[in-house]
């Protein structure tokens, strides 16, 4: 993670002592174990597959995984593996079952109930690392992205996955292709010698169905090392690790600018970025930048 933040100038939000204090973050993914670094963190849990359990669960690990990028504080590994805003607070949505599957439905339901509880947590953006779920119906997609419409209205920011379908062209996710969303796809920037296998070579590339560029950013995902279990860490990669970095990043700015509109901060988040020199279907804008992000 130290590599993460040296990459994408957190240095300068750890100046201004941002840690995304009282800043709400819905994550619908699947699940949480209450891991020493994120159990301080999870305020809400809701169970949405046919297990319904109601207490905190995750078979996979992923959506522990996740939770740990945007606010576990690096307890178990003396602050070394610590995520991009320790103080902010997390409503975790299970929306994937054991084996890692889900529904539109299920993600219905979980946006549903993070809009109704977006209030009493202060709920500002929220972390969607689930790029592989497929509308079979019109309805299905009509209903989502209505969704995704009301929450920027509410001034709350959709952050989700490009997917890990690429490198060919119109391989972002269908989740992502909607102007009210942020839509992150991964890079290492300068650093992407250092891997054999990059996140980027897979990372899903636009244009999807509408006439603007996707993904919106980029973020590192390879070899991403954050929560599993109760006090273990594991290695992961892919958009899902990327996009919860950029959930993070706003959590950060939201605390520096709480009255930013959810419109002022997408259009301030993309303005920030540094081009990396790629195709815009690859890199959309660009890789984030606190630094710039916060000046």
């Amino acid at each position: 993670m130290q590599r993460v933040r040296n990459l994408i100038h957190i240095d300068v939000a750890d100046r201004q002592m941002l840690t995304g204090y009282g800043i709400g973050v819905g994550v619908l993914d699947s699940g949480v174990e209450l891991h020493e670094d994120i159990k301080h963190a999870v305020v809400a849990f809701r169970d949405f597959t046919s297990k319904r359990s109601s207490q905190p669960k995750d078979e996979t690990g992923h959506g522990t995984h996740v939770c740990g990028i945007i606010a576990g504080n690096g307890i178990s590994s003396q602050g070394r593996y610590r995520g991009i805003a320790p103080r902010a607070h997390l409503c975790v949505g299970k929306v994937l079952n054991n084996k890692g599957e889900g529904d539109v439905a299920r993600l219905i339901e979980g946006l549903e109930w993070l809009l109704s509880a977006a209030n009493k947590y202060n709920i500002k953006i929220i972390n969607v690392s689930v790029s592989s779920l497929y509308f079979s119906k019109i309805e299905e997609k009509e209903r989502v992205f209505s969704l995704f419409e009301q929450a920027f209205s509410r001034n709350i920011l959709v952050v989700t996955a490009a997917g890990n379908s690429g490198p060919g062209g119109s391989t972002v996710s269908k989740l992502g292709d909607s102007p009210y969303v942020i839509c992150v796809g991964c890079h290492e920037g300068k650093e992407s010698t250092l891997f054999d296998k990059k996140c980027q070579d897979c990372s899903g590339r636009g244009p999807g169905t509408f006439v603007y560029r996707k993904p919106d950013v980029v973020a590192p995902g390879t070899d991403i090392i954050s929560c599993a279990g109760v006090r273990q860490y594991i290695k992961k990669s892919g958009t899902s690790m990327a996009t919860p970095i950029v959930s993070g990043v706003l959590a950060l700015a939201y605390e520096r600018y709480p009255y930013m509109s959810a419109q002022e901060m997408k259009r301030k988040l993309i303005r920030s970025t540094d081009d990396l020199g790629e195709n815009f279907l690859m890199q959309g804008f660009g890789m984030i930048n606190v630094k710039h992000l916060l000046q």
